[in-house]
This record gives structure tokens, sequence and C-alpha cells, in this order.
């Protein structure tokens, strides 16, 4: 694994609007997207997508972490890159 591009912080504030989208284009929704950060890395000669997925109940709420009761349960989760991500080399 290599890791291509890690956004996060001020870049995953600054550019939200556009991660929404670039994420939608590639079939995952941002809502279920931790926003602490999202890295494009290649994996077996192949682009994915890897973040951290909200666990949600059959309704669509989200779990409480059982190791830490103070935060929303997260799994780490990747999905292939479709459409690349067209935001500016960060500073």
């Amino acid at each position: 694994m290599t890791v291509l591009r890690l956004i996060q912080g001020d870049e995953l504030r600054e550019h939200r609007e556009a991660l929404c989208e670039w994420l939608k284009a590639n079939d995952i929704d941002p809502m279920s997207v931790r926003d602490r950060w999202i890295s494009i890395e290649l994996v077996a000669g192949s682009r994915v997508i890897r973040y951290r997925a909200f666990m949600v109940t059959a309704d669509g709420r989200r779990l409480v972490d059982p190791d830490d009761p103070s935060e929303v349960w997260s799994e780490l989760t990747s999905r292939p890159l479709k459409v690349d991500l067209a935001l500016p080399a960060p500073r």
C-alpha cells in the first residue's frame, strides 16, 4: 500500500463541498464518511479511496463506539477510485 494523497484538517474543511461531490461521483455517501481524513492509495496496483465509515443501524442512525462511548463507531473502509480528485495540491 502506498498513500498517494492524504486529505485532512484544513484541507478537508476548505474543500468540503468539492470533496462531497467527488465522493458521490465515486459512489460514496459523504454523510457516511467520518471527516477526520480521506486518503487515495495504491493497493495491489489499483487506486482506492480509504476512509472511516460510520457504523449505523438498519434505519441509518449512527452507533456509539463500544470501546469509547464518547465517540461514534466507525470502521476503516476502502472503495475503488473511479473519478479522480480535482483539487489543488496541498500547500
